[in-house]
């Protein structure tokens, strides 16, 4: 009886999910309007409140957020709306979980056909075993090739480290082992690698040749996994960074400033797709709780504390790889010099742009023009107080190459970081036999249930999206901007075109599949 109920409840889920694959369009991002941000009202259109407010139910007071009714009129969509309330009151009425259901099956490709059907494969292909995942997981590889390379830094004693200690405070669901981990890793300097050689966890201090080892690295890499998806991509993108990107841009920059041009296919409809994806994702049945280790006490507990703790500066790959100390140290850095790339032709195009509306600061001279921008000294105050920590630059200490680096740090932060932390894990987090996304303390792998949401949020994460390549050339005032943008477009296609005649990675982020901001 339990696998009859199962299959008409597994199968009801993946339709939902296959339809909001199938339905979803690239966003149609329309012009800014006279009188669609504060600056042209005379008031600031958007105020965010404690997330406790803005989604009754979400006990978190430290995230701030606008309400359902503050969504701007040129954003709201009705059926979006409408279809994940629906999907919230099913969590309730039909959930897609069920108890006591068997463990997915050991062998994983076995257990991904069962969980990623042929529906499925009509909107999305199937994702690739990473070749660190192909025997017993290689963390040294992991630490510089990849998602969790963000992670890597120097510590003391020349070592290097993962720091996941903070997800040790954090309630999880009864029968898991608690997350937190400390990995540590030691340079190779004849192989130019890093090589882990010490795990502080759950079990204690392991060491390779420990009969503890494996579970450790099973811990680790659960923890790292689940810190980027709740911690670096939703909470730090989506609800600290972004939201807050597209609630200063609003309320600060008139629609007719050059920056506001600039900015808006990176922060238009942000407030709606927040809103509606927390609920989804957030509200007691959502993803986030069912799926990960932590129960709906812990994840918003999570939420509160680590929210305060975001670094706008993580979005300026090269800035960030230097304050972690991972450049030119022996050994080989190889996603760091494809995230390099990418952000270097974001940031000639800062320049670029930007030169042509501050031509004074952009040659040297003084900053007066940039000095005299009203707007954009607001709109950087905005930032600043509503972004935890700040974005770096502040409006009395303005300079030319700042605002470039902070432009830049924009649209990777919207395109390039954004893909990194969602999207991209597709082909990583599905392989749970490597990267477990709960670790049981009987060993036992996820229950069918859990695997199965696993899959159909991952699924959903690679919905079409409007892509960063393309024509935003009639967002410009004019055609010495619309030129700019277009030329920001065919440096892109000009670097996709030198990564694809190299040899084809999963850990290499490519310009194609960039999408131009973080919405649904």
């Amino acid at each position: 009886m339990t696998g009859f109920l199962w299959f008409f409840r597994k199968w009801f889920w993946i339709v939902l999910a296959w339809f909001k694959a199938f339905a979803n369009k690239p966003l149609v991002i329309p012009m800014p309007m006279d009188g669609s941000s504060g600056a042209d009202s005379g008031a600031p259109l958007l105020v965010p409140v404690p997330l406790s407010q803005a989604i009754p139910g979400l006990p978190i007071d430290a995230v701030l957020a606008c309400s359902a009714d503050d969504i701007p009129p040129d954003e709201r969509s009705r059926s979006k709306t409408g279809f994940y309330k629906f999907q919230v009151w099913l969590y309730s009425a039909y959930p897609p979980m069920q108890a006591g259901l068997p463990s997915i099956r050991p062998d994983p490709d076995r257990a991904l056909s069962k969980a990623y059907t042929w529906l499925h494969r009509t909107q999305y292909g199937p994702p690739t075993l990473p070749a660190e995942y192909l025997g017993s997981p290689d963390l040294g590889a992991l630490a510089v090739r990849g998602p969790y390379a963000c992670y890597t830094r120097r510590c003391a004693d020349g070592l290097y480290e993962w720091d996941l200690q903070s997800l040790r405070d954090f309630e999880h669901h009864e029968g898991l082992v608690q997350l937190g981990a400390r990995v540590l890793f030691e340079v190779d300097a004849t192989q130019r690698v890093l090589r882990a050689v010490a795990i502080d966890c759950a079990l204690g201090r392991c060491t390779p040749g420990d009969s503890g080892w494996e579970l450790a690295k099973r811990l680790a890499l659960c923890s790292a996994t689940t810190h980027l998806s709740l911690v670096r991509h939703f909470n730090w993108v989506h609800l600290a960074s972004g939201a807050h990107l597209a609630i200063a841009t609003r309320n600060r920059l008139p629609a007719a400033h050059a920056l506001m041009r600039l900015l808006w296919p990176y922060v238009y409809a942000t407030q709606q797709s927040n809103d509606t994806v927390t609920r989804g994702q957030m509200l007691r049945g959502g993803d986030f709780e069912t799926t990960f280790s932590f129960n709906f006490e812990g994840m918003c507990q999570l939420f509160d504390r680590s929210y305060g703790e975001c670094n706008f500066a993580m979005n300026d790959p090269v800035a960030d790889a230097r304050a972690r100390q991972v450049l030119e140290q022996g050994f080989d850095t190889p996603t760091e010099q494809n995230l390099a790339a990418l952000f270097g032709v974001m940031l000639d195009h800062a320049r670029e742009y930007l030169a042509l509306y501050y031509p004074v600061a952009a040659q040297g001279r003084s900053i007066e023009d940039l000095q005299s921008d009203t707007a954009l000294k607001a709109w950087l105050d905005e930032l600043n107080r509503l972004v935890p920590n700040g974005v770096g630059l502040r409006s009395d200490a303005l300079s030319f190459e700042g605002l470039a680096r902070l432009v830049a740090s924009v649209i990777y932060m919207a395109s390039a970081q954004h893909e990194l932390l969602g999207s991209f894990l597709w082909n990583y987090q599905l392989w749970t036999h490597r990267q477990p996304i709960r670790v049981y303390a009987n060993g036992q792998p996820e229950p069918m249930d859990v695997y199965q949401r696993l899959v159909n949020a991952n699924f959903n994460l690679n919905v079409r999206r409007r892509a960063l390549i393309g024509d935003f050339g009639y967002l410009a005032l004019d055609p010495q901007g619309s030129a700019c943008l277009q030329r920001f477009s065919a440096r892109l296609e000009e670097l996709q075109q030198t990564m694809a005649r190299e040899p084809w990675a999963v850990w290499k982020l490519y310009p194609r599949v960039l999408k131009v901001n973080i919405n649904a």
